[in-house]
């Protein structure tokens, strides 16, 4: 009796040790699970070092577990992935990225960035930043530097017109077109401009198509105003490009704002706080316009 009794009490405390270790492990696989799991997802072609640097940048905004995946890794799969990271936010960096991360239940908030324009969806919990200027930037930067070309012309399509004009009809002529052949068209006659500003749209804005318009601007004298840096290489007057860092600081505030128990659909979609300023000083002496000491100074690059 007395060994069957010690029998029992090896048996026991072998059991309870057993528990605990178990129930230790269980413990240790939850804390490991739980210091992996990630609120915020951001999603990206992060393989191009441009949209890496604004997705780190976004990682320093946010006072929260970030992870990141490539858009080519959640492709079909992003709702899995979401579930499985117990993420209440993704931030979609990139045209496939939003298209990727709009298909999301409503439940999980959205925040879009490095778009040209806001996308189009129903979906609610959704806001953003977006890179194109709205038109009342160039506005306010002609009036204040440049008055002598504050007649502008400004051409696009009706989705970029809705997008980025705004209330700023009545100071400047808008002409709405369809396709390439209408903006070269439409271009050809606005001979009586002092400046004209084309919206982006890759549909519409094609190599042939930016030839046409600077050979118009040129023949004229009458600047393009640019919409990148790009544009202010190949004759624009100048441009309004967005800052990166300050996108992504704007980004990380939005998402930290839902975090804190915000609702993304209450956030309005907004252009970018900051612009860095390209000058083509080239293009003004060949068309007569004066470019102030100050828009010099300001500019992050003066192209000659």
């Amino acid at each position: 009796m007395k060994v069957l009794f010690l029998y029992l009490s090896v048996a026991v405390k072998h059991c309870r040790h057993s528990v605990i270790a178990l129930l230790f492990l269980c413990v240790l696989q939850f804390s490991s699970t739980a210091a992996e799991a990630a609120k915020v997802l951001v999603v990206g072609d992060i393989k191009y070092a441009f949209v890496a640097g604004v997705a780190a940048d976004i990682q320093l905004a946010v006072r929260s577990q970030v992870k990141e995946y490539a858009v080519s890794e959640t492709r079909g799969r992003l709702a899995v992935i979401v579930e499985r990271e117990g993420a209440e936010v993704v931030v979609a960096l990139g045209a496939d990225a939003v298209a990727e991360a709009l298909r999301l239940p409503p439940s999980i908030a959205v925040v879009y960035g490095l778009v040209v324009v806001p996308p189009r969806s129903g979906r609610s919990n959704v806001t953003g930043v977006y890179m194109s200027p709205p038109v009342s930037e160039y506005v306010t930067t002609v009036r204040r530097y440049f008055p002598s070309l504050a007649r502008m012309s400004v051409v696009g399509s009706q989705s970029m017109l809705r997008s980025l004009l705004g209330n700023d009809h009545a100071q400047v002529a808008v002409h709405s077109v369809s396709s390439s052949s209408e903006l070269v068209t439409t271009v050809n006659r606005l001979a009586d401009a002092k400046s004209l500003l084309l919206l982006p749209d890759s549909n519409l804005l094609t190599a042939p198509v930016m030839s046409s318009v600077y050979l118009f601007s040129f023949r004229n004298n009458i600047p393009v105003l640019g919409i990148s840096e790009a544009n202010v290489k190949q004759g624009s007057l100048f441009a309004l490009v967005f800052d990166p860092k300050a996108v992504s600081r704007q980004i990380g505030e939005k998402v930290q704002t839902i975090l804190n128990g915000g609702d993304a659909g209450e956030l309005p979609a907004s252009a970018p706080r900051r612009y860095n300023l390209y000058v083509n000083s080239n293009t003004a002496q060949k068309m007569g316009v004066e470019i102030p000491d100050e828009v010099l100074k300001k500019a992050k690059k003066v192209y000659q």
